[in-house]
């Protein structure tokens, strides 16, 4: 045996043991990073839980950084919101975070019920759910495109009574259910594109029944020029003051031939009220009519649904579908010259 033959082993083991030596610095390189980042992440999130503000306070109880080794994420027992500027707070159960060790701007969050909603004066929600769901896709700037979801929610919202004959204090309650609903958010340049669903909504007003069969409904819209909404960490009051827009789609589906869409462009003036003409479209209005009238059925209401789908049925010549232009003046609705409701101000 020559020296070459017995040299050669020898050199293969000293690449392997090298090789080994490398892969364990490498792993406590790696182990004492991920546990720094954690403790920097917790650390920094409690100091700024625990500072908030003179109107805004957030609480995280029992928080913790996990995920170790691949994935690193913000796990509480409970959350609890108050804002004392706008009279609300807000209490939710378990959140569960993670991201990939590899894509930390993009993070997957859940949320557990149920869920306490409280605002002044005297209105307040609770809901829980089977599954809340939330995606977000971050850069250096703010969020980039953010998803939620949710399965089998259900709730009630107690609000204040707004009959002409109510006493000051009265209430009504309102219980909700929904099967499923998701809502998105992106970036497109400088838009924002928004996406709304929600499949099986049910209401019942103080125990009594469905107001409507159950809903199922869908919006896909643009805001113009409003892309750095997402950077800015989400919608605040007046926030969509001055924007214009388009309604690509709006349907509104009761079942049984029940279906109502709408699409157009519109404007929001400073005051939050909105503008615009919208390409309107109702199927079976002889059924719209009928439940309708079951929901409102005060005098004005139900004078209102008749006038409405007479006019619909005069439009369209006698036929149970018709296509008309609804036209939006400063939050008003009209249908030809007649005003038929108010939209809500955003």
């Amino acid at each position: 045996m020559t020296a070459t033959d017995l040299a050669a082993p020898t050199t293969g083991s000293r690449k392997i043991r090298r090789l080994g030596i490398g892969i364990l610095l490498f792993i406590l390189l790696y182990t004492g990073l991920w546990f720094f980042a954690a403790n920097r992440i917790e650390s920094r999130l409690a100091t700024y839980l625990s500072q908030g503000s003179a109107a805004r306070t957030v609480e995280c109880t029992d928080m913790d950084i996990r995920g170790f080794p691949f994935r690193i994420g913000l796990f509480c027992d409970k959350v609890r919101v108050d804002d004392t500027a706008r009279g609300a707070s807000a209490t939710f159960g378990a959140l569960r975070s993670a991201a990939q060790v590899y894509r930390p701007g993009h993070a997957v969050i859940e949320l557990d019920g149920p869920a306490e909603v409280r605002f002044s004066p005297g209105i307040s929600f609770s809901a829980d759910w089977d599954l809340l769901h939330a995606s977000l896709q971050a850069t250096l700037s703010g969020f980039d495109r953010t998803s939620l979801t949710y399965d089998t929610l259900a709730g009630t919202a107690v609000l204040p009574a707004l009959e002409e004959d109510a006493i000051p204090g009265d209430t009504h309650r309102l219980a909700f259910t929904a099967d499923h609903g998701e809502l998105h958010l992106r970036q497109n340049g400088d838009d924002l594109d928004a996406a709304a669903s929600i499949d099986g909504f049910d209401t019942k007003i103080d125990g009594g029944p469905s107001l409507l069969p159950a809903l199922n409904a869908s919006a896909d819209l643009t805001f113009v020029g409003r892309a750095a909404l997402m950077n800015a960490g989400g919608l605040q009051p007046g926030a969509l003051h001055g924007a214009k827009g388009e309604m690509r789609a709006l349907t509104l589906d009761l079942g049984n031939g029940m279906v109502t869409t709408a699409s157009g462009p519109f404007s929001v003036d400073d005051q939050g009220l909105i503008s615009g003409e919208f390409s309107v479209t109702m199927k079976n209005i002889e059924g719209w009519r009928q439940n309708l009238i079951k929901a409102f059925t005060d005098k004005d209401g139900t004078a209102m649904i008749n006038n409405i789908a007479n006019m619909l049925t005069a439009l369209a010549d006698g036929k149970n579908e018709a296509t008309v232009k609804l036209n939006v003046r400063d939050g008003v609705a009209f249908l030809a010259f007649f005003p038929i409701g108010v939209l809500p101000q955003l």
